[in-house]
């Protein structure tokens, strides 16, 4: 299953280059996010498809590394946005090998994982969180597989790129397990949040908060 997720993104990604880097939708809901961050801080794009969001993310003075499993999707992020750093890596193996970060962003990447992969994921992203460091968790909102979001169909070709939905209670319960603790929901737009996208900001359990530039 993981290589027809793999095989998805490997195939869309030129297409949702062209289409995402002239897109500014998520750029307030970064804003936001980096507002929770101290100045210039170090973050890591988890998920990061072919880059666009992380060539915002770098807009805002931040340092940022990407990582994703597609090879076609980084190939592409290193071409279109060579200010930042990319790395192909499957984010369950994530680990402190590219070092720590103040923050997380994942948006729309943990779908993918099943609960007990999902928790997983998120101990790791505490792991290699700075101290005060914050987590961005997009997700779609409700319980089980969505077909909707799961069964779609490229160059003529049926894939499933599995898709499981997280209610607000499962992120904060598997958060909690993880060792972060749940702060708020982030910004998204308005025709996101019909789609039923939510945006959860986590944080290391016990870790100072500050704002940007503090």
């Amino acid at each position: 299953m993981v290589n027809e997720i793999k095989l998805f993104y490997d195939l869309t990604a030129e297409k949702t280059a062209d289409q995402w880097y002239k897109e500014e939708m998520l750029k307030p809901t970064i804003l936001d996010f980096v507002s929770l961050l101290p100045a210039r801080a170090r973050i890591l794009d988890l998920g990061c498809g072919p880059g666009h969001e992380s060539m915002r993310i770098a807009q805002t003075g931040a340092d940022v590394v990407g990582v994703d499993f597609s090879e076609e999707c980084i190939r592409i992020a290193r071409a279109r946005c060579p200010q930042c750093s990319f790395e192909v890596m499957d984010f369950r193996d994530l680990d402190d090998r590219y070092g720590r970060f103040d923050g997380v962003f994942a948006s729309g990447s943990l779908p993918h994982l099943a609960p007990e992969e999902f928790g997983a994921v998120l101990k790791k992203i505490g792991s290699i969180l700075t101290g005060p460091g914050h987590a961005a968790i997009i997700v779609v909102d409700g319980a089980g597989i969505s077909d909707k979001f799961s069964c779609l169909e490229v160059n003529g070709r049926k894939l499933n790129r599995t898709f499981y939905l997280y209610s607000k209670e499962l992120v904060i319960k598997k958060a909690r397990e993880a060792g972060l603790t749940f702060v708020r929901e982030g910004y998204l737009d308005s025709v996101l949040a019909g789609y039923g996208w939510r945006n959860y900001i986590l944080k290391n359990a016990g870790g100072e908060h500050y704002r940007r530039g503090k």
